[in-house]
């Protein structure tokens, strides 16, 4: 058995376990995201990623990692209000 054969059956073993670690990467990560602002045009074909606000209570921000319809990849930040129920006694 050659040493190229050696090395090629390594690398060629090793490639899927490197594709899995990409892909255990949040979607979005390398992208910066953007404060919406009233108004701004926003095209979205598929949310990727949001923050969870059930368990919030009052103004959040939360982010959005989504596709528009060219497929490139956006970044978006905002505030909403928490999904929880209301405490009176605390907010967030």
């Amino acid at each position: 058995m050659s040493m190229t054969t050696i090395v090629s059956a390594v690398i060629s073993s090793l490639a899927p376990s490197v594709f899995d670690q990409n892909n255990l990467q949040e979607p979005g990560a390398h992208v910066s995201a953007v404060d919406y602002h009233y108004g701004m045009d926003i095209d979205v074909k598929q949310v990727l990623q949001r923050t969870d606000t059930s368990d919030k209570t009052g103004v959040v921000p939360v982010t959005v990692v989504y596709l528009d319809s060219q497929g490139e990849l956006h970044k978006i930040r905002f505030l909403e209000w928490g999904a929880s129920p209301a405490n009176p006694t605390s907010i967030a």
